[in-house]
């Protein structure tokens, strides 16, 4: 069973991706060279990949994602990501330290919304992310293990980050965020903000999550489904 967000612990903090990763209602400090964050800054071993799809169920549920795909494994100090390029725009991204127990499958889909990348889900159409300026990807992380996995904070070290590329740019816009979909008891799907923010650099956006929102989880085969948005601040 998911759990909802409560919002009015979704406040401000450090906007996406780095990428990023749906409520479970229904449903720096430089890092280290070892961690997940060093080979994002340093882009050492996170060139991203030949384009790799997934778009069947298992492994993914729900609405199901026809862009690029990756399985990592997740241990409890945390895992990155890079997916291939999809539709000019590449993401790449780390979750941090967790409760994972041993390690855990989880797999990262991306998708545009367009051209039907985005499959029904029980005959209903994915809910669009409308927000400040434009949506350019969205994300789902799908824990494919049998655990609850629950990130956990730590001082200046991100629990998520996206970095998203768009080959083609971001236009005008300097200020990016992100979103988590989010089920509440009453009423439809909705999306709530993330306590994240990012800055653009070139085509590159960076997003970086300092602190758990209340009820953040990764359960058992049930996606959370992420929204990035850039916009002229």
């Amino acid at each position: 069973m998911r759990l909802s967000f409560v919002r009015a612990c979704i406040a401000a903090s450090a906007g996406a991706f780095a990428i990023a990763l749906a409520a479970c209602a229904g449903h720096g400090v430089v890092p280290t060279a070892q961690s997940p964050m060093a080979q994002l800054a340093t882009g050492g071993a996170m060139a991203p990949l030949a384009l790799k799809t997934c778009a069947t169920s298992p492994p993914q549920y729900e609405w199901i994602y026809g862009g690029a795909c990756q399985t990592i494994t997740l241990k409890p100090t945390g895992a990155s990501f890079s997916l291939g390029e999809y539709q000019n725009i590449t993401v790449k991204g780390s979750i941090g330290k967790n409760s994972t127990k041993g390690t855990a499958n989880v797999v990262i889909a991306d998708a545009i919304d367009k051209n039907g990348d985005i499959s029904k889900y029980k005959g209903g159409a994915f809910p669009a992310y409308k927000a400040n300026g434009t949506t350019y990807v969205y994300a789902a992380a799908i824990n494919q293990s049998t655990q609850t996995i629950k990130p956990i904070t730590v001082k200046n070290k991100p629990v998520l980050q996206y970095v998203v590329t768009d080959s083609k740019g971001f236009g005008s816009a300097n200020k990016c965020g992100a979103a988590v979909l989010t089920f509440p008891k009453k009423g439809g799907p909705t999306w709530d903000p993330l306590p994240a923010s990012g800055t653009i650099k070139g085509n590159t956006a960076t997003i970086s999550q300092y602190t758990v929102p209340s009820n953040f989880e990764f359960p058992p085969k049930i996606p959370l489904y992420f929204g990035v948005n850039c916009y002229k601040q």
